[in-house]
């Protein structure tokens, strides 16, 4: 069953042209929450890797990296947290990179969030 706060945060859109730069985006959250979802489409197959951080609260020291994926000749990726890695304080926030070191195609992602 689908829990009310479930529904509580919007969904969170970011997307990179790979043959410009790198991806590097971090949330900028004021509030507890738990990760739900985060999903990935390139605009073709692409060969990169992505990297998911816990960005802590308390500083660099404390950052974890949650999820490493390389992507090789492939459009689409979903990572979900396992429970006991979805909870967020307040403060912390998520670091979604993405090398670009083939330089092609738009990666597209969303982040889909929880109150906590």
């Amino acid at each position: 069953m689908t829990r009310l706060d479930d529904f509580l945060k919007l969904p969170i859109s970011f997307s990179q042209d790979l043959s410009a730069a790198a991806l590097s985006y971090t949330t900028t959250m004021t509030r507890k929450f738990r990760v739900k979802s985060i999903s990935f489409k390139a605009s073709q197959n692409i060969t990169e890797d992505i990297t998911i951080t816990r960005d802590s609260h308390l500083g660099a020291t404390y950052d974890i990296k949650l999820r490493t994926k390389g992507l090789v000749a492939e459009q689409n990726y979903i990572y979900v947290p396992e429970r006991g890695d979805d909870s967020f304080n307040m403060g912390d926030n998520i670091k979604i990179e993405c090398t670009n070191a083939n330089g092609v195609g738009i990666l597209y992602g969303e982040l889909k969030l929880a109150e906590a």
